[in-house]
């Protein structure tokens, strides 16, 4: 009897990690602020593409169970990193406002993998028109003395509202790329940005922007305050190899290990990387 599509995602091994930079932006100076690990569906299939995973992980209501297994793939994954770099993770809000044992899974998994929980951010991504907010809280809380981050996702999309600002008082706000296009051209979607930045520097968070598609919009965003990015036109999403094949954790701090790849394989691979993200540039932000 063939697997269902659910039993196959969660298959060991099906589940793939990739990781994109956070920039943190200073006119031409550019250093990585962190990376947030991205996941992919099991290759060759549909799947693959992270806007049709998750969809269907969310229509089957598994958000929960397919979190768990993600969360232990980029831990897996993310041993290969510098031991200085931060990393986001992606959670869905349900699964914080339903699973009671998921902050305990939580730490177990990232220290079962020598990795500092403070190392870690959480991205709140909420689709689900509600959510057992107190149950939310608690997971939060306790991630919060860990040393964790809190990031809510997709800012100005969705269900990233005003309550889930209160309530959940993150340390980042990401705000979505539909927000950043043409920026420097279209004074209402200024005004939407300088209004998030705002409200962000209000509540003492920060303001990644996500997607954004120029130089020229970049240092729009910069004059307006945003001080973080993250786009395929800085660095797509790369494996670890790739990653480490770029001069972006130079600094000792980061305490780089060697890359196995030749540098010659490591630029063609990343050149594919770049050319891919240009060609499906809307899977690179779930």
């Amino acid at each position: 009897m063939s697997n269902s599509i659910l039993e196959t995602i969660l298959e060991p091994g099906e589940l793939r990690v990739v990781f994109q930079p956070i920039f943190r932006i200073e006119g031409a100076a550019r250093s990585v602020d962190s990376v947030e690990a991205l996941v992919r569906g099991p290759q060759g299939t549909h799947f693959e593409r992270a806007d049709i995973l998750f969809d269907y992980v969310r229509r089957k209501k598994a958000e929960a169970v397919v979190d768990q297994r993600c969360i232990a793939a980029i831990c897996d994954a993310a041993e290969g990193l510098p031991s200085g770099v931060r990393i986001n993770v992606n959670v869905h809000a349900s699964t914080l406002g339903q699973n009671c044992g998921f902050a305990d899974f939580f730490r177990r998994q990232v220290q079962k993998h020598l990795l500092a929980l403070d190392r870690i951010t959480v991205e709140l991504v909420e689709h689900a028109p509600s959510c057992n907010i107190p149950e939310l809280m608690n997971n939060l809380n306790r991630l919060r003395e860990w040393g964790v981050r809190i990031a809510l996702d997709d800012v100005g999309t969705g269900q990233s509202n005003y309550r889930m600002m209160l309530d959940c008082h993150p340390d980042y706000f990401k705000l979505d790329a539909y927000f950043v296009r043409d920026l420097t051209t279209d004074p209402k979607r200024c005004a939407v940005v300088e209004s998030v930045v705002a409200l962000a520097n209000a509540l003492d968070s920060s303001v990644v922007a996500e997607g954004v598609p120029s130089n020229e919009d970049l240092s729009h965003l910069e004059a307006i305050g945003v001080e973080l990015a993250q786009a395929n036109l800085l660095c797509p999403a790369l494996t670890v190899k790739q990653l480490l094949a770029c001069d972006f954790f130079s600094d000792p701090a980061f305490g780089t290990p060697v890359a196995e790849e030749t540098a010659e394989q490591s630029v063609q691979s990343i050149d594919r990387a770049f050319a891919k993200a240009a060609a499906a540039t809307q899977s690179f932000y779930t």
